[in-house]
């Protein structure tokens, strides 16, 4: 019969921990990442977004003014890279400078 110390033992135990995680981690990894809105995207067309709060139908949204963008939206989630998150679009970028319907003025 082999035997084994104890310290060979927790060595074995921690190696094999981390090779059932290394799977899940690559999973959870994926699942973070996030994909730039489609401004056809069927939502997006609804709300009226454009990455370029410039280019926005005055026509068609009378509501809209020069200043309000994706950067001072409430709705922003985190970052202040040229893409980020939204609360009305999860799991998508939109471009800071993008605009759709739902814009509210961000606090503060």
């Amino acid at each position: 019969m082999a035997t084994c110390s104890r310290r060979n033992l927790f060595k074995l135990a921690g190696a094999g921990s981390l090779a059932l995680l290394l799977p899940v981690g690559t999973r959870l990894g994926s699942a973070f990442a996030q994909e730039q809105l489609d401004p056809n995207d069927a939502q997006a067309k609804a709300l009226g977004y454009v990455h370029d709060t410039t280019t926005v139908d005055e026509g068609k949204w009378a509501s809209h003014s020069a200043d309000q963008n994706c950067a001072n939206c409430q709705l922003k989630q985190g970052g202040d890279g040229e893409w980020i998150g939204c609360a009305i679009f999860p799991g998508k970028l939109v471009n800071r400078n993008g605009w759709c319907s739902a814009w509210v003025q961000a606090q503060g």
